[in-house]
């Protein structure tokens, strides 16, 4: 068997009180260590199953671990698993767990790993991530330090999955003393532990003094405060009611970045795309979604939604360094009006259609990508009718397929390129595809892409569906959109991670601390 072995980094320093902006020599010691975090809403659930959006994920990563998670710069790092091994076969995974202790003190053992994984596997628990999971066959705990898992056929992004804030393990014994309802007393092993949760006020945690990462954690207390408000948010920030920030809309993050009191940690990861139900019929043509790509000026949408601040995008959203990252797809489209009107032409609207987009008005940047999206489509003779309801019945629309086309801003959930398969494989509706496109050839390579282990045959594969992707277009790729967090200056140790990963930036605040 071939062992793998990852090996966490080490960091952090102190930090001070917030509102008291006592320092420290950078070691943790005196006075008690808080910080207060300002997130942009308040999460649904609390089970670690669920992917519970950006605020919820923060805190996830505050109080549990996972056997592998992705470290501060975005590399697989293990976490409760001390190492593993990979059979001949290429199909079992045996991990070690290195000693480690949930907060009520109890051993993580293989038992806890085994129910973790049968919970999420059952479909009553409706976890995020079960079908990406589904190859799992069987799951032994050997010892109680000892777990193997064997799956139905090799899976190169399988230890990917693993490393989702969804995969995080939970106490067996806990959560059966609860129920398995974890919302009320949320409970992991993580560096953090659970104090209290006010709804619609605030999620405060504590200091797990044994947290295996012995000396890492340099912060005492931490409260996650909710400020749904974008501009209550940032005032709050600017006043010095919190230190730290997440979502920080585009119309102040110059200004956040101009205030030598605060600083702005932004990256491009999450993209705006267009998906569209290709049961209706001019969108079921590959040459009228291209002739939408070339139809539409990228800087206007920038412009309008996001006042200047992305990427334009104008061919597949791949950051670069991710497999399936090819620069001659940088430019596969451009803006040209005219090849728009010719491709529309051929495939029989040459004055154009009606169409209902639907975007939310709930969100400024959504609303206004619509908007853009509305005015440029214009050129080319397409009328289109918007559809901006609550964030809500946006998402229930979205996954019903009640749309003809629809604003989509999302990312990929891993830095393996089976990130692919949320947004291409084909069937019904879902929250991620166009709705109903579905081609053999992609989702055979699709599934050739997850099997294959050999790194260059796989990118074979994928250049493969990357170009056949291209060229049937289920989606235009708008912008790249900068997500960023906010802080005062004296914060140090929060990381914004990379490419698609901006979203489980929470693990990084076991490093955290103010200067």
């Amino acid at each position: 068997m071939a062992a793998i072995l990852i090996l966490s980094g080490c960091g952090g320093a102190g930090t001070s009180k917030t509102g008291d902006s006592a320092k420290t020599d950078g070691s943790g010691k005196g006075s008690s260590q808080n910080l207060i975090f300002g997130l942009s809403g308040e999460p649904t659930t609390m089970d670690p199953l669920v992917q519970n959006g950006t605020h919820g994920r923060t805190i996830k990563l505050a109080i549990y671990r996972g056997l592998v998670n992705y470290d501060k710069e975005g590399k697989l790092s293990n976490e409760l698993a001390e190492s593993y091994s990979l059979s001949a076969d290429k199909k079992t995974y045996t991990f070690k767990l290195r000693d480690a202790k949930f907060q009520n003190g109890d051993p993580v053992t293989a038992e806890d790993v085994k129910y973790t994984f049968e919970r999420i596997a059952n479909p009553k628990n409706n976890a995020t991530f079960r079908n990406e999971l589904s190859v799992i066959d069987k799951i032994e705990a050997t010892d109680a330090k000892t777990v193997a898992i064997t799956l139905k056929e090799t899976s190169a992004p399988f230890i990917h999955y693993l490393a989702l804030p969804e995969s995080v393990i939970v106490s067996k014994k806990w959560t059966e003393e609860k129920n398995g309802d974890l919302n009320a007393a949320p409970m992991g092993a993580g560096p953090f532990q659970f104090v209290k949760w006010t709804k619609g006020q605030e999620f405060v945690v504590k200091k797990f003094d044994g947290y295996y990462k012995k000396d890492r954690v340099k912060l005492d207390n931490l409260r996650f405060v909710f400020y749904p408000d974008e501009n209550t948010r940032v005032n709050a920030l600017k006043a010095g009611d919190v230190d730290l920030i997440d979502t920080v809309p585009w119309k102040d993050a110059a200004a956040l970045e101009q205030d030598s009191k605060l600083k702005l940690d932004g990256v491009s990861g999450p993209f705006m795309q267009l998906q569209f139900n290709t049961q209706f019929a001019p969108f079921s043509d590959p040459r009228v979604r291209k002739a939408i790509s070339y139809a539409i000026d990228r800087k206007t949408i920038i412009n309008t939604a996001f006042n200047g601040r992305g990427k334009p995008i104008y061919g597949m959203a791949i950051p670069q360094g991710y497999m399936g990252y090819n620069e001659k797809n940088e430019n596969y489209f451009d803006y040209n009006v005219e090849k728009a009107k010719k491709l529309l032409a051929e495939a029989g609207y040459p004055n154009g259609f009606k169409a209902r987009l639907l975007s939310t008005s709930q969100f400024s940047y959504h609303q206004q990508t619509a908007v853009a999206v509305q005015s440029e489509l214009k050129k080319v003779g397409i009328e289109v009718e918007l559809d901006l309801p609550d964030w809500a019945t946006r998402v229930k629309k979205n996954t019903e397929g009640n749309y003809d086309f629809v604003v989509a801003g999302t990312s990929g959930d891993i830095t393996d390129a089976d990130w692919l398969s949320n947004f291409y494989t084909g069937g019904p509706a879902r929250l991620n595809n166009s709705a109903f496109f579905d081609d053999a050839q992609i989702n055979k390579l699709l599934i050739d892409g997850r099997k294959e282990l050999d790194e260059a045959k796989r990118k074979e594969i994928y250049d493969k569906l990357i170009d056949r992707a291209l060229d049937l277009s289920p989606f235009v790729y708008l912008s790249w959109r900068e997500q960023a967090y906010g802080m005062k200056a004296t914060v140090g140790g929060f990381k914004n991670m990379p490419g698609f990963l901006s979203f489980q930036s929470g693990i990084t605040l076991e490093d955290t601390f103010i200067k």
